[in-house]
């Protein structure tokens, strides 16, 4: 919690102060907006990239610890590592081909966004709680995760049409 907390609050103030300077004007990644031939911005934009190149492939740690074990059983024990590494290697050629074919990606992350973290961030768990405590959820607890869920369950509706209409 306490990571997410300052992720969060390092991705609201990026927002914030990207609005702040350039206002309507704000583009889908604060980096275009940085202007072109300012040794700072192309610094800024370097630094990015090489976080990007390092970083990328270790958010697939999840989804290869899942899919690997199913892929592995029809790979012969010799070929485990090297069907591992082309399994990285088709999901980050994969999403970089998505990334490529879908002419307005920002506002396909928009609609991504505003579907599955409203739901695995607040209604999602709201829910859970409900349904794992069954009979002994007192009256706050439900209360209060229906006021949860209420709010994630807004914030789908308003952030899928909002992305959908534009």
């Amino acid at each position: 919690n306490t990571s997410m907390t300052i992720v969060s609050c390092l991705y609201i103030a990026v927002g914030f102060f990207g609005y702040l300077k350039y206002g309507e004007a704000v583009t889908g990644s604060i980096t275009l907006n940085l202007p072109v031939g300012e040794i700072l911005a192309t610094v800024v934009k370097l630094v990015m990239s090489l976080a990007i190149f390092f970083s990328y492939a270790l958010q697939f740690y999840v989804p290869v610890d899942i899919i690997n074990p199913y892929l592995q059983t029809w790979i012969s024990q010799h070929n485990h590592l090297k069907a591992e590494y082309l399994l990285r290697l088709f999901l980050v050629l994969l999403t970089f081909g998505l990334a490529a074919a879908i002419p307005k990606l920002d506002l396909f992350i928009s609609l991504v966004g505003s579907v599955s973290s409203s739901t695995l961030a607040l209604m999602a768990p709201a829910i859970i709680e409900i349904v794992t405590k069954g009979e002994d959820c007192s009256r706050w607890t439900m209360v209060k995760n229906i006021l949860i869920f209420s709010f994630g369950f807004l914030g789908f509706i308003t952030g899928s049409y909002v992305s959908v209409k534009n």
